[in-house]
């Protein structure tokens, strides 16, 4: 039969909270101690002259925690193989690219809604999962450099 050994130290509140008051400059009142995981928590407030008077008021325990951010993937659209036409502010006043097979497809005159099924066509074909404010934005600059184009021919 095995016999197990087993060590036991008990030490007192009050000696932990004398070590740690002869390391820190603390308040006066030790006002909770708590075990959170593998550490002791020790709580400590300043004495108020009111209180004294009063008796013991509850102090509510705000546990801070760090939050993490999460991480969110950036949307970001491939364009690689694709040639710029040309760059430009558009009407949001946002720097964008314009790239040739949009151009190319929207070139001709289409009803919107085909127009957004080839924009949707042509980010697809290139590994992307566009939503539709994607294809919007897409669909969006590029007309507006048509017509940017229309306007400067005409004028």
């Amino acid at each position: 039969m095995q016999g197990e050994v087993l060590t036991l130290v008990k030490i007192r509140i009050s000696e932990i909270e004398d070590l740690v008051r002869s390391k820190h400059n603390l308040p006066e009142v030790l006002t909770d101690v708590q075990v959170e995981g593998d550490s002791l928590v020790l709580y400590f407030r300043e004495k108020n002259k009111i209180e004294s008077t009063r008796g013991s008021i509850k102090i509510q325990k705000v546990k801070t925690r760090k939050r993490r951010r999460t991480r969110r993937k950036r949307n970001r659209m491939k364009t690689r193989g694709w040639e710029v036409v040309a760059r430009i502010r558009n009407s949001k006043g946002q720097r964008c690219a314009i790239y040739e097979p949009f151009v190319e497809a929207l070139k001709q005159p289409l009803p919107r809604a085909d127009q957004k099924l080839i924009v949707a066509k042509i980010l697809k074909s290139n590994g992307n999962r566009p939503s539709e404010s994607s294809i919007e934005y897409f669909l969006e600059n590029t007309l507006e450099y048509l017509k940017m184009q229309r306007d400067q021919i005409s004028a």
